[in-house]
């Protein structure tokens, strides 16, 4: 019976392996299974066997071009009905305008999304598909 449980998932995109432990255990706390990549490219392969219900996405990256990535998701009919949140320094106020503008669904500062990150990932696996 556990095997047809739908079970939700979401996908993170940062560098940082001490917030993505953080991450994971929110994630747990959920009932949300999280995955941890590198890029639209993997994004893309992880959407073959079932679409994400979240991606998170660290905009203060500087391994990712943030803004690329958005439209790369954004772009692709599996994927443009994905919620996408991004995270980022309080003090990037430009960074924000320009993500949100570019099609994140949600940006917030990376203290209050640390702060908010149960309730977060609790939502998606309250939301059905």
């Amino acid at each position: 019976m556990a095997d047809n449980i739908k079970r939700f998932y979401a996908v993170a995109i940062l560098d940082d392996i001490f917030f993505a432990s953080k991450i994971r255990e929110a994630a747990q706390s959920a009932g949300l299974d999280m995955e941890f990549i590198k890029g639209a490219d993997e994004l893309a392969e992880k959407a073959l066997s079932g679409r994400p219900s979240l991606v998170i996405v660290d905009l203060g990256s500087k391994k990712i071009n943030a803004m690329q990535l958005i439209g790369a998701i954004k772009g692709r009919d599996d994927l443009k009905g994905v919620r996408v949140i991004g995270y980022l320094p309080h003090v990037e106020k430009g960074l924000m305008k320009e993500a949100l503008a570019a099609g994140y669904d949600i940006v917030l500062p990376r203290s209050r999304f640390s702060l908010e990150l149960i309730e977060i990932l609790s939502g998606i696996t309250a939301v059905s598909d």
